[in-house]
């Protein structure tokens, strides 16, 4: 006799919160400013088809397909291809994440796509890119908001110690990312470092980032 096995059947709840995209979006516009994406040489693709599941891909074949998808995001690939690309996707993302011979526009979009399919196990590797000096400044920007979108409130401290970061990018982003993560220890920490910063455009952002706290 056969029995049937129960279904295991759930919705999985988002972890991801609409206020996110902008940051993401941001993260690639201040990359187009610098004029590295600018520099790179890309191709126009449209975004790949679903397909049924990546678990039973060949490495070759997934890395292409991350890498289409990589291409797609400079012409506005939709979220959801990401999602449908899932986890399997991290170690390919995380490698051209840390790859010096990576071109550092798609650098940092692996980061922010790498927040995407997998926040829980990808967080560690996108605080350590924030971390790294020697890491370019464009790609530790996109890895401070990829930190934000990854761990929420968690991601405040990390992001607290960059509002003194050598690098103006970074600074940037942390004040941005900071503000939407909101909070009273968030704005004591932007007022405070508002005073002491001299570069025009990181005050914009910390003056951005207090427009953001929530009352």
């Amino acid at each position: 006799m056969t029995t049937s096995l129960p279904s295991r059947s759930g919705a999985v709840a988002s972890r991801l919160r609409r206020r996110w995209m902008p940051g993401v979006l941001g993260a690639a516009l201040l990359l187009a400013g610098s004029g590295v994406m600018a520099r790179m040489n890309t191709r126009a693709t449209v975004e790949p088809p679903s397909a049924p599941g990546t678990d039973a891909l060949p490495s070759s074949e997934l890395r292409a397909r991350v890498l289409a998808l990589l291409d797609a995001s400079q012409a506005g690939a939709r979220e959801e291809a990401w999602r449908r690309l899932g986890p399997d996707a991290a170690p390919v993302l995380t490698a051209l994440a840390v790859d010096r011979e990576t071109p550092v526009a798609r650098r940092a979009l692996a980061l922010t796509s790498l927040a995407m399919v997998d926040p829980a196990g990808g967080a560690g590797s996108i605080r350590e890119v924030l971390e790294d000096a020697r890491a370019p400044a464009d790609v530790r920007a996109s890895a401070a908001v990829a930190l934000g979108r990854c761990l929420g409130l968690e991601a405040i401290p990390a992001l607290l110690n960059r509002l003194r970061d050598r690098e103006d990018r970074v600074r940037e982003a942390v004040a941005v990312t900071l503000g939407r993560l909101g909070g009273q220890q968030v704005r004591q920490a932007l007022e405070d470092r508002l005073p002491l910063e001299e570069r025009p455009l990181v005050r914009e952002a910390l003056q951005r980032g207090l427009t953001l706290v929530e009352p």
